[in-house]
């Protein structure tokens, strides 16, 4: 990307973390700059990315048991509150399904594998949305009683709707900002026997990855990993890759130069410039350069 003994003065690492490090240029080596896509449940794209890691483990779940539970907004100081205490209530309402409920002198027991997709509404209020493995069937009544906090569904889901509701996005602009202060936030849970077992390969491969000695991870909140993938990009050299990480949004860099790149041939479509040799991420920290003084 640079001239041998060059270094960029941006952050650069596989995950966007901290070091500096200089990425020597290769002659003959096509090298392009592209927006890095976080595996988010919040990213328009990056939520494949995500996926893409229990794609081959979903179940088959046409006919299953689908089950909706919302808030009343009525019950809570504020939507933070709701969240809380209602996700622990959850948990209860599931023991006592598991263990067999009395209702207008039937009992009705729900002991499956299930999962929780949670998923806010534009108001910030929380619902969630979860699938038992069980064709079993569950009054409306009893579970509205059981639930006590707000409305219930209850319906048949197939596989089509299943995966829908997996790549439904809340982006991040659109989340509440009780959960943008939060540090984490599991979006889809499951219990033990939703997901099919992993290849053996990948049992292998997994087992391994539980002998390194794990790295740690600094602590962000969620707004403030969006705000750092937002000014990260991604620059591919020979098959490699490395993030790069700006001090301004990407995206207003890249707007300024992809004109000027597309004019020159060196814009490859898809959000994909090609970096010139000799020149490197010159023109990228110059234009950064610039918005940053606009700012000021």
């Amino acid at each position: 990307m640079n001239h041998p003994g060059e270094t960029c003065k941006e952050t650069v690492s596989q995950g966007g973390g901290g070091g500096v490090r200089p990425l020597p240029a290769t002659a003959a080596i096509e090298q392009t700059i592209k927006e890095f896509i976080p595996a988010s449940w919040f990213h328009p794209v990056g939520i494949f990315k995500v996926l893409a890691r229990v794609q081959d483990r979903l179940p088959d779940v046409s006919g299953k048991l689908f089950l909706t539970l919302t808030l009343d907004p009525k019950n809570y100081a504020n939507e933070e509150a709701g969240f809380e205490d209602s996700r622990q209530w959850m948990r209860k309402v599931f023991y006592q399904l598991r263990h067999g409920v009395e209702h207008e002198g039937k009992t009705y027991a729900i002991d499956a594998p299930y999962c929780v997709k949670v998923e806010f509404h534009e108001s910030g209020w929380v619902h969630y949305h979860c699938i038992f493995l069980t064709h079993r069937f569950l009054p409306k009544e009893l579970l509205a009683e059981l639930w006590g906090l707000g409305w219930v569904k209850v319906q048949r889901i197939s596989n089509q709707d299943f995966h829908y509701l997996l790549k439904y996005v809340t982006k991040a602009e659109d989340l509440p900002e009780w959960v943008l202060k939060r540090k984490r936030l599991r979006v889809f849970q499951t219990t033990k026997g939703f997901l099919k077992p992993l290849p053996k390969e990948n049992r292998a491969k997994s087992a391994l990855a539980e002998l390194r000695p794990k790295r740690h991870r600094a602590s962000y909140t969620i707004d403030e990993r969006f705000r750092r993938w937002a000014s990260m990009g991604v620059i591919r050299r020979n098959g490699n890759a490395r993030a790069v990480r700006f001090r301004v949004p990407y995206r207003e860099i890249f707007d300024h130069l992809v004109l000027g790149a597309a004019l020159d041939g060196r814009y490859k479509g898809s959000g994909e410039i090609i970096i010139p040799r000799k020149e490197g991420l010159r023109l990228w920290l110059s234009t950064q350069q610039q918005l940053l003084q606009m700012r000021n």
